[in-house]
């Protein structure tokens, strides 16, 4: 298996590149056997650089291993169970790389940490300590972390694989506008609420460790690897700029005076972050380290309304709060400072149209009691009224009776009444008769 320590100088192209595939060990012994069997046969070339190219077409190899083995250099490929596909960036803390697992047959980053800063077992327990509480990490906006381990003296940890740029990269393309730095600040800070939520405290926010994937999302990186820093008590802050606990110009006054940090100093850095992204400068400048350290430590920031006349009040109010010198100043939890940083982004209410003076506004009438307007026909047209006559069935005996009441109903009703008060007095005086 490869190793990462350095090998002994070798030519700068190599006579025959199989020995270093095969020294690398980026292909199984069945892959291998295949190449060499067509570079024998004849179906792939055997120049070192056309067979590199070749591989390379038909994804063999990546162009990162290509590049290597063309330089005679076959170690630092396999970290474990990983092989090595590309290099992705680095950092403070290591470097990054795309990788394969060979057996779950899937792409992963792998973050290599700076042998500089693995220097005794102190800093070795504390990496295996914190790994243990990253692994409980699973949030949309936090990079989860797969596996972490050590081979000799390497440790490194294992990351989900996204596609996207860090906020620095993006920073030094495109420009970044308010309403975009609110919600990247947004989606940071709910990463780390959740992150304080279990425990761990970053130590290095800054727009490097924040990655903008290719759906605009954020996700928080290099969460648990802060404390490697404060491990090592030979750690100072001049080393070198960025190689401290955490980076100068995002730390917070507290965390570059030595003093315990918790999760309002993550605050701080998100704030520094967002102005930074937002404006292009820093806000505390300085001509070295050491003058922009203590600038933080004795002096406020420089107002970001005198770098930027164009933003609202409430983003500059949310933003001093971020920044405020004393941690008790500042937003007490992650998540308060989501709440404030989303509500910038939410549509405002607008407010009711006042009435005309002295108008008295007209009640609305009821639901029950409106009525459904008809349209009224122009008055030039002209309507025919349609009757339709409804005879009803009655019986024989029945039917000069109805035929009077239809025509004459003034007269049938009084026939009606005289012929029942003639059948009354019928009745009444047979009565009397029978009665005597």
């Amino acid at each position: 298996m490869a190793t990462f320590g350095k090998p002994r100088p070798a030519p700068a192209v190599p006579p025959d590149l199989l020995p270093v595939i095969r020294q690398s060990g980026v292909l199984t012994d069945k892959q291998f056997a295949d190449v060499k069997d067509k570079v024998a046969g004849g179906d792939y070339p055997a120049d070192p650089a056309a067979l590199a190219d070749r591989l390379v077409k038909e994804n063999v190899l990546s162009d990162y291993q290509a590049k290597r083995f063309l330089a005679n250099k076959s170690h630092g490929l396999v970290v474990g169970r990983y092989v090595i596909l590309d290099r992705l960036g680095s950092g403070s803390m290591g470097r990054v790389y795309k990788a394969h697992h060979l057996m779950m047959d899937r792409l992963v980053a792998i973050k290599i940490i700076a042998p500089e800063i693995v220097s005794n077992e102190r800093i070795i327990a504390r990496f295996q300590r914190e790994m243990k509480l990253v692994g409980r990490l699973d949030h949309p906006n936090v990079i989860r972390a797969f596996d972490a381990d050590q081979v000799g003296k390497i440790l490194y940890i294992v990351m989900e694989y996204v596609q996207g740029q860090s906020l620095a990269e993006r920073m030094r393309k495109k420009s970044l506008s308010p309403a975009e730095v609110i919600d990247i600040g947004a989606q940071a800070a709910l990463g780390l609420a959740h992150a304080h939520a279990q425990g761990i405290v970053h130590r290095d926010v800054k727009p490097s460790n924040l990655l903008l994937t290719d759906d605009r999302q954020v996700k928080v990186l290099d969460l648990g690897l802060g404390v490697l820093m404060e491990a090592d008590n030979s750690t100072s802050f001049a080393t070198a700029d960025g190689i401290t606990v955490g980076t100068i110009d995002y730390m917070s006054p507290e965390q570059a005076c030595g003093r315990e940090v918790d999760g309002r100093s993550d605050l701080f850095s998100l704030g520094c972050s967002m102005y930074h992204l937002m404006t292009g400068a820093l806000p505390y400048p300085g001509e070295s380290p050491i003058e922009r350290m203590g600038r933080r430590i004795k002096n406020s920031p420089v107002p970001i309304t005198q770098v930027r006349r164009d933003l609202p009040s409430a983003l500059v109010r949310v933003l001093d709060k971020l920044l405020a010198h004393k941690p008790h100043e500042r937003f007490q939890t992650a998540a308060e400072a989501a709440e404030a940083l989303q509500a910038l982004l939410r549509p405002r209410p607008r407010p009711p149209t006042p009435a005309a003076p002295n108008v008295e506004p007209v009640a609305e009438p009821k639901a029950e009691a409106r009525v459904e307007a008809k349209p009224v026909p122009p008055p030039e047209a002209s309507y025919e009224p349609i009757i339709i006559r409804i005879t009803p069935e009655y019986p024989r005996w029945f039917r000069p009776l109805a035929r009077l009441a239809e025509s004459r109903p003034r007269a049938a009703l009084a026939a009606t009444i005289l012929g029942l008060t003639a059948a009354f007095g019928v009745g009444a005086l047979a009565a009397w008769l029978a009665g005597k």
